[in-house]
């Protein structure tokens, strides 16, 4: 009898595992929402980023499904569950973190406050040992025994840089296609600048100045007929939104038709008040201003909240070093936004 209760149990823990990975996600879909102020009834399949967290969890389910037909050690060693431990803390991590008032707010590094850095650095541990996982697995189907876990470890983070690579070449390939002769004249439009770092003594950094310069461009060629200024504040500064206005009016510029936005605190926020404010309550036109790099992901925002803008590209001209660089903080950026909308 006893035997016979052990097999049992042995046979029922990968059923459990698929079931509990079945739930992760849908936890981790309900979480992406919540994270862009969304609910369920928002969810679109057929959005990249969900479909690749489907992807992944396939895989993951797959090969747990083959390992249990080849009846392999797998679940009665100690290789996998350390790994799906983890995984469950950092998914349920994730989730309370977005409910806990944290104390990295006024921490500012690459663009992003301490918060956002902290459960972006939480969301790519969950996404590594996701990825050990499904390697583990597959590396057993293929009877690849040796250097198990150190082979799971390497494959992943080669995984992982390789997804980044593949969002740089599409960050590349999309902002080469903006295009200014695309943008209709019509009353209705507006441009939206979106907010850039503010250097020491309240000076626009050169994105900023050359957001607020192609939007006063648009003005004057009559393409946009009011600029909405956005951007709130790293410590010790005016708001961009502010400095960006003191830059307008440095150049004699007073016009009626600048608004100013000083609350949102990064790209998604912005997005949010075009579409609550802009496009629901004023039914405007709206063409979002930034750079080159950063409107391919203000464009896939703006797909994931169902909503229609135009953009138009600055004229910032960057070293060679500094491009590169952005554009792979811009991709790292896009990725955590396709697979858990940070």
């Amino acid at each position: 009898m006893m035997i016979k209760n052990n097999k049992r149990k042995i046979t029922s823990l990968p059923v459990l595992v698929i079931l509990v990975v079945i739930l992760d996600l849908a936890f981790l879909y309900y979480n992406k929402y919540r994270n862009q102020n969304l609910t369920l009834s928002d969810f679109n399949l057929f959005s990249f980023g969900n479909l690749a967290n489907l992807i992944f969890t396939l895989l993951l389910i797959i090969g747990i499904f083959i390992v249990t037909l080849k009846k392999s050690i797998i679940f009665k060693s100690k290789i996998f569950f350390p790994f799906f431990l983890i995984n469950q803390i950092l998914l349920i991590a994730l989730y309370f973190l977005k409910l806990l008032p944290l104390p990295f707010k006024e921490i500012y590094y690459l663009g992003q406050t301490g918060d956002e850095l902290l459960v972006g650095a939480i969301f790519a541990l969950y996404t590594f040992t996701f990825l050990v996982m499904i390697f583990l697995v597959w590396l057993d189907i293929f009877s690849i025994k040796n250097v198990q876990i150190l082979r799971a470890l390497l494959n992943s983070a080669l995984s992982m840089m390789f997804i980044l690579l593949i969002v740089f070449l599409f960050i590349v390939g999309k902002e080469a296609g903006f295009d200014d002769t695309l943008l209709k004249r019509e009353k209705n439009n507006v441009g939206v600048v979106l907010g850039a770092a503010v250097w020491s003594g309240n000076k626009p950094s050169p994105s900023l100045a050359s957001r607020v310069d192609k939007a006063l461009a648009l003005y004057e060629r009559k393409k946009i007929s009011q600029i909405y200024l956005t951007g709130s504040n790293a410590p010790g500064e005016l708001t961009e939104s502010e400095v960006a206005l003191r830059y307008i009016r440095s150049k004699g510029i007073n016009s009626a038709e600048i608004f100013l936005e000083k609350e949102t605190t990064s790209t998604n926020e912005q997005i949010q008040y075009v579409n609550n404010n802009l496009l629901s309550k004023l039914n405007k036109n709206v063409i979002v201003i930034s750079d080159g790099y950063h409107l391919v992901r203000v464009l896939e925002i703006a797909k994931f909240h169902n909503i229609k803008i135009q953009v138009s590209a600055s004229e910032l001209s960057q070293s060679f070093e500094k491009a590169l660089y952005n554009k792979i903080r811009e991709a790292l950026a896009l990725t955590m936004f396709w697979l858990y909308a940070l």
